[in-house]
C-alpha cells in the first residue's frame, strides 16, 4: 500500500515538474515560489495595513502573527524535525530544479536534516487563507487560489512532493482553525472588561453576515 502511494507520488511529482513545464512557465514558478521575491512587497503591505487597515487590517496581521509563531515556527518546523523527509530535489534523479536565477537537474545526495513535510510555503499561505475568509468573509475568496498556487509551485520547482503539499493543507486548515477558535473565546472573555468600547463596536472578533464593520 506504501509503496504503491510513493509511485503514485513520485509519479505525479515528475509530471507536474518535467511534463507540464514550460519556458514561459519557468520565471513564473519561480518568483511565486521564492519568498525573497515577495519581501519587500510583502514589508510595504503590513506597513500600509498598519497604518490604514482599520481594525480589521490589523486583526489580520495580529493572526497571521499567531500563525506564524503557532503554525510555522512551532508546528511546521517540529513536523520537518519528527518526519525528518528530503526534498526530491535531494532523493530523485533527473528533476528539473528551478529557481529564479537558473534550471538544473537533481543530483541525489545525502542530507543531514530533511525538510520536505511539511511545506511552510503552503501552511502559510494556507492559514493566511483561513484567516482571510474569518475575518473579511467571501471578500477574501482569493487567497484560496493564490495558496494553491504557491502549493503547486513547489512542487513544480522540485521542492516537495505532491504528498507534501496535501498533508501540509490538512495540517494548515487544523492548526489555523483552532488558533482562529482560540481567538474567538479570547476576545469573548477578554475584550468586554479590557477594552469594552472597542468590543461595544466589533462584539464578534470575526465575519458573519451581519457583522461587517470595519
Amino acid at each position: 500500500m506504501l509503496a504503491s502511494l510513493h509511485a503514485l507520488d513520485l509519479q505525479l511529482l515528475y509530471l507536474i515538474n518535467q511534463t507540464w513545464s514550460a519556458v514561459w512557465l519557468d520565471p513564473v514558478m519561480a518568483r511565486v515560489s521564492d519568498f525573497n521575491s515577495w519581501r519587500w512587497p510583502l514589508a510595504a503591505a503590513v506597513i500600509l495595513t498598519l497604518i490604514f487597515g482599520g481594525f480589521r487590517g490589523r486583526l489580520l496581521l495580529a493572526m497571521m502573527a499567531l500563525c506564524l509563531l503557532i503554525g510555522d515556527a512551532g508546528i511546521d518546523w517540529g513536523f520537518k524535525r519528527v518526519i525528518n523527509r528530503p526534498r526530491p530535489l535531494e532523493t530523485e534523479p533527473n528533476l528539473r530544479v528551478v529557481t529564479v536565477h537558473q534550471i538544473t537537474p537533481s543530483v541525489p545526495r545525502v542530507v543531514a536534516r530533511g525538510r520536505s513535510f511539511t511545506s511552510g510555503h503552503a501552511c502559510n499561505n494556507v492559514a493566511l487563507a483561513m484567516v482571510g475568509c474569518a475575518i473579511f468573509g467571501w471578500r477574501a475568496w482569493f487567497l484560496w487560489p493564490w495558496a494553491l498556487l504557491v502549493s503547486y509551485s513547489r512542487v513544480y520547482c522540485a521542492a516537495h512532493y505532491p504528498s507534501d503539499i496535501l498533508g501540509s493543507w490538512i495540517v494548515a486548515i487544523v492548526y489555523s482553525y483552532f488558533i482562529l477558535k482560540g481567538a474567538e473565546w479570547a476576545w469573548r472573555w477578554w475584550a468586554p472588561g479590557r477594552w469594552p468600547e472597542v468590543f461595544a463596536r466589533h462584539p464578534r472578533l470575526f465575519w458573519t453576515e451581519g457583522n461587517r464593520q470595519d
